[in-house]
């Protein structure tokens, strides 16, 4: 049995143990169907709980699992709520809160000589944000920033000090979770510590003193083997939320596995692309084509359509010239301008009725002979009142009259007998076979 040094030495190494986790420290977003494939051969209420996952959660990241991934992701996923925000003004109001939270700190015994560079680091990345609104690059800098540990950890360091300040002071809120440790033991063994995971109370904590006044939500998606066909979720709602104001509460999602936080995205945490923009656009419409005579001569008659003496604006003759058909109908087409709308429709001319008003005396103009095929239309009266044609018999030789399917043969359905025809049996010159008589 190992003695009292040897266990506390075993628990010294166990204390001192950080995983080799691989990986970036914010993984780039990605479908959350990888999810459904990691579990895919689990235990069947995982199996069923990650097939129903991307139905509502169409995305996630991950992050790294090296003992601070829930700080992290929660502290990605304010940051990252923010530049969705895009409002300069709430990033202005965020840093002046931030910066008012020190006097927290000062009146929980913390010195400003420790605390100072790690505000300074949150306050700067908070003001870097503000001053490239409005985000184009879907946070890919935010990422970077998050990747670089000079950067992200003195952020989660300080997100952890207003944490322990805010259950100092508020004792009597988290006192009787902490299974009997004082709310100084339990911040000293749980939240100052870097590299300690973030357990139920702190992240209730957390929320309370940073998300929450910020005016944000959070859910936390329980991904473990309670029964049930979709994940359990917790939901912390923002303080002195207005829901009149028909802006959607921007939301924090965490999907947790036992020991570890990854951030998940619904379809509406995605940001929206912006529109491709043009440089020098010129659309012209026009709602249908319009005939501009060029001669008012031509509304004497309906028996003629000149066609040359019109043009449709927009419709140009080049390249017309190589066609193997005559191009005289357009030769005097002309190509629309912008100002031909003006000016083939001036306030002072006085247009006459369409010149297509009587249609039915160019149809009785037309010729009707011509290489197409008559329409029923121009058939004489005298083609739709004659006799149809006699349908004849159909063809019976002997053999067809000993099938059954023949109306000659008795077991047909329709059975028909034949009519003797003496005409027919004894015409001149047939042959009545050996024991016929034939006349001299």
């Amino acid at each position: 049995m190992a003695s009292d040094e040897e266990m506390a030495h075993l628990q010294r190494l166990s204390n001192d143990y950080e995983p080799n986790v691989q990986g970036p420290l914010v993984g780039q977003r990605q479908s959350s169907q990888a999810i459904t494939a990691e579990y895919s051969q689990a235990d069947p209420v995982y199996i069923h709980k990650t097939t129903a996952l991307p139905k509502r959660y169409s995305h996630y990241r991950t992050v790294k699992g090296d003992g601070n991934c829930g700080w992290r992701a929660l502290a990605f996923g304010y940051f990252e709520a923010l530049l969705h925000w895009g409002d300069p003004s709430k990033f202005a109001t965020e840093i002046v809160r931030l910066k008012s939270l020190n006097n927290l700190l000062n009146s929980t015994g913390y010195k400003e000589d420790l605390y100072i560079d790690f505000v300074e680091a949150t306050l700067d990345l908070l003001e870097h944000n503000s001053a490239n609104l409005p985000c184009q690059d879907d946070g890919a800098a935010l990422l970077e920033s998050f990747n670089d540990e000079g950067v992200a950890g003195p952020i989660i360091a300080h997100f952890r000090l207003i944490t322990s300040a805010w259950m100092k002071t508020h004792a009597d809120v988290y006192k009787d979770f902490l299974l009997g440790q004082t709310v100084e033991e339990y911040c000293s063994s749980h939240i100052d510590p870097f590299r300690v995971e973030i357990d139920n109370q702190g992240l209730n904590a957390l929320i309370d003193a940073i998300i929450k006044p910020a005016g944000m939500a959070v859910d936390v998606l329980y991904l473990d083997l309670s029964p049930g066909e979709e994940v359990n979720i917790i939901r912390w709602e923002p303080d002195n939320v207005n829901r009149n104001t028909g802006f959607e509460t921007p939301t924090i999602r965490l999907l947790y596995r036992p020991g570890h936080y990854d951030i998940l995205y619904a379809p509406q945490d995605l940001p929206s692309l912006p529109l491709p923009t043009f440089s020098n656009p010129q659309v012209n419409l026009m709602s249908e084509p319009v005939m501009v005579p060029t001669s008012n001569a031509l509304y004497s008659t309906h028996h003629e359509l000149d066609v040359d003496n019109y043009f449709i604006p927009g419709l140009s003759t080049a390249g017309i010239s190589d066609m193997p058909f005559s191009t005289d109908f357009f030769q005097h087409t002309t190509e629309c301008s912008p100002d031909d709308n003006a000016r083939s429709s001036p306030a002072s001319e006085q247009r006459s009725a369409p010149i297509f008003s009587n249609v039915s005396s160019l149809r009785t103009e037309r010729p009707r002979d011509g290489i197409f095929r008559k329409c029923r239309f121009n058939l004489e009266e005298e083609f739709f009142n004659k006799t149809p044609p006699v349908q004849m018999e159909p063809c019976q030789t002997d053999a067809m009259k000993q099938h059954g399917e023949s109306p000659a043969h008795y077991k047909n359905e329709k059975f028909q007998p034949e009519i003797w025809d003496s005409e027919k049996e004894y015409r001149p010159g047939r042959d009545f076979g050996p024991h016929s008589r034939r006349s001299s």
